[in-house]
């Protein structure tokens, strides 16, 4: 079968030839219909931002944001059988550590992984999938992990009906956590990004969001005024940014951290947020409650994420997608094995 790997500790990654995969213990041998590339994978292609933590797991195949068909389970596996329909998640848990048995799973010492969903084929651990509606549009659920990522964090912060929230970041983790705010009854949301991002600010406004362009001079006041006066109750950092918090967030409100930290936080800027009493919150990936909400959510059509999606390629292109995004250009590109 054909996959996108990373086989060197460089930039870049390859187009190879590997075999079909047999499901071990525990195991499923998931046929994939869709994978979403994330901002991570593109972390991981540049070969910057902490990627070099998985030079010990090299080569190693990408793609972390599958869904797909069940064909083979392997022995012991309960709660699967072949023909189900199933979302992947990238991070497991193995339920002994003892944040696991603090009811922390997201954050696990010892977490089960997938073996990378960039492939016609992927195994993956009983523990890491979960089973989605069979009428769900398989594209749809492929896109359920980075939404689960952004309800994570929504619900770490307890965003409850009428809070202001303002999020930095348009890409899809902060589309999916405006998407989770509003679901959760956010009275206004305020998505903010750079002139590189008008494609996705463009979006974010055919979602129905407010945003802003953070290099206007006057940026940080149309915020002010999108959110009111005092400041937003949450300010969610989805670009590893944290730009002008302080100036955004009212006094005793909350910044969640979503995004791979991009830059160096000057002690300046930590103790502005000091005295001004904001909880800071780092999310970190997603919990089972989190994804059995999620998959309620978008199976129930409260929410609905196909439109992120404005580009879908095959394996073999997948190489020139990775380059599309680092050009900042489309939103959510979905690598579909079959096309």
């Amino acid at each position: 079968m054909k996959a996108i790997a990373k086989t060197r500790p460089a930039f870049g990654a390859e187009l190879i030839d590997l075999p079909v995969p047999r499901p071990a213990r525990g195991e499923l041998l998931v046929k994939v219909a869709a994978c979403g590339i994330c901002g991570s994978d593109l972390h991981i292609y540049e070969w910057e931002l902490g990627a070099e933590r998985f030079a010990p797991r090299l080569p190693m195949v990408l793609g972390h944001e599958p869904a797909g068909e069940v064909t083979e389970i392997g022995a012991e596996v309960r709660g699967f059988k072949p023909g189900d329909h199933v979302a992947l998640d990238p991070f497991g848990h193995c339920g002994r550590c003892p944040t696991c048995l603090s009811g922390r799973f997201n954050l696990c010492t010892a977490p089960t992984t997938l073996s990378g969903a960039f492939a016609e084929y992927t195994i993956a651990p009983a523990a890491n999938a979960y089973l989605v509606p069979a009428d769900m549009n398989l594209e749809q659920a492929a896109l359920l992990e980075p939404f689960a990522t952004g309800l994570h964090g929504v619900e770490q912060s307890g965003v409850k009906a009428g809070d202001r929230v303002v999020i930095e970041g348009p890409g899809p983790i902060g589309l999916c956590t405006a998407l989770a705010a509003r679901a959760m009854g956010a009275a206004s949301v305020v998505i903010t990004g750079l002139r590189a991002d008008a494609e996705r600010l463009e979006l974010a406004r055919r979602f129905g969001f407010s945003t802003v362009c953070a290099e206007d001079e006057d940026w940080i006041a149309q915020v002010v005024q999108g959110v009111g006066e005092g400041g937003a109750d949450v300010v969610f950092d989805a670009a590893g940014m944290m730009q002008s918090v302080r100036q955004l967030v009212k006094r005793g409100g909350q910044l969640v951290l979503l995004g791979w930290p991009a830059r160096d936080i000057p002690s300046a800027e930590m103790r502005a947020l000091f005295f001004h009493g904001v909880n800071i919150i780092s999310s970190r990936v997603r919990s089972p409650q989190t994804w059995r909400r999620a998959i309620a959510l978008v199976g129930g059509g409260q929410v609905e994420l196909r439109p992120m999606v404005t580009h879908r390629v095959d394996l073999a292109n997948g190489l020139q997608a990775f380059e599309l995004l680092r050009r900042k250009q489309g939103v959510k590109v979905l690598v579909n094995p079959a096309l």
